[in-house]
């Protein structure tokens, strides 16, 4: 008798104290080493993803293309990936735009040499009076770029303002870091490139050519889910746009100056790079993030600004061959474009 008495008191006692939490949900998303992926590492510091439910594990890419095509192979669920590489996985059906990690463009440029001719010509194209080279100077050029990226989407737009196209030049295929470690061996005649390369370049003091808002064109990083999981676990996407926001609003509400440290920190122990205090204040400077509203708001199908930058990329990606006019008639549809994530957040 005393021992059931015991045991009712023991269940009773139990029945006071709250269930224990269901384990966090492991979720598996991909990123290359940039600013977007800070965000969500500086979530993890913080335990946020526990928070709200999601265990976060980030695999490290070298480019926006590795993270695409290789997605078979790792079952990535959410990446941050840019523009360029992202519509051409799009056109296949593969995932939604579910959000904006920041936006680039203030950091991918054109570099040349100080003595380069390409700099005694500017604005040749007078609706781009910013930008330098001429026909002339830039024909035959060999240049350094990782295609299919945004450099790739840069230095198409900046032959295409000269008048000139892809076949003009002579492209080779490397990736940022390594093209600046190239280009000041003395290979090649321009690099185009996106930070944290263009730092190096400034500091051997080569000269942008042009940059993409010399060009007239914006580079958004975007936010993916793979469609089939985000179509059967849409509050596991929505998750983590709020894990994703959460950072967001800390940097507006806080300035980018209460991150320097921690960003120093994330490009040294998950990302391998070394990173002054200037460039670390420069490169969050240089990357706006949009909270709910302004991501919203950049979605909206007839007063936001996210389609008419896509609209550049898939004519980039027409004019280089990579889509048929009907791909990018298809492109320019938007049907992966999915704010149903982001306004699930509002309610």
């Amino acid at each position: 008798m005393r021992f059931r008495a015991l045991m009712s008191l023991l269940a009773f006692v139990l029945c006071l104290f709250p269930s224990h939490a269901k384990a966090a949900e492991q979720l598996q998303t991909a990123w290359i080493g940039e600013h977007e992926a800070f965000l969500v590492w500086y979530a993890k510091q913080k335990g946020w993803d526990k928070e709200a439910g999601l265990d976060i594990r980030m695999l490290r890419f070298g480019s926006g293309d590795k993270i695409v095509s290789r997605q078979g192979d790792y079952q990535w669920k959410i990446a941050g990936c840019g523009a360029v590489p992202t519509l051409m996985a799009a056109s296949k059906g593969q995932f939604y735009v579910v959000g904006i990690g920041n936006d680039e463009s203030d950091l991918n440029a054109i570099y040349v040499r100080p003595d380069s001719p390409i700099l005694k010509a500017k604005g040749a194209n007078p609706r781009y009076p910013d930008v330098y080279g001429s026909a002339d100077t830039v024909r035959g050029k060999l240049i350094l770029c990782p295609e299919k990226t945004s450099a790739h989407y840069l230095l198409s737009t900046w032959l295409h303002i000269l008048g000139l196209k892809d076949e003009d030049v002579k492209i080779q295929n490397v990736l940022p870091g390594p093209a600046v470690d190239m280009y000041s061996k003395g290979f090649g005649d321009a690099v185009s490139i996106w930070a944290p390369a263009t730092y190096t370049a400034a500091q051997k003091g080569y000269q942008i050519a042009a940059s993409s808002p010399d060009c007239g064109i914006r580079q958004p990083i975007l936010l993916l889910a793979d469609r089939e999981f985000a179509d059967k676990n849409p509050e596991q996407v929505r998750a983590f746009l709020r894990v994703y926001l959460r950072v967001v609003d800390a940097m507006h509400s806080e300035g980018f100056d209460a991150f320097v440290q921690e960003y120093i920190r994330f490009n040294k122990t998950w990302n391998e790079k070394l990173m002054t205090r200037e460039e670390a204040v420069e490169d969050l400077r240089a990357h706006p993030v949009f909270s709910l509203g302004e991501q919203i708001t950049l979605f909206h199908p007839e007063s936001g600004n996210l389609r008419n930058w896509l609209r550049g990329i898939t004519a980039f990606y027409g004019r280089i061959g990579e889509l048929s006019q009907e791909d990018v008639a298809n492109l320019n549809a938007f049907g992966f474009l999915n704010d149903s994530f982001l306004k699930g957040l509002q309610q």
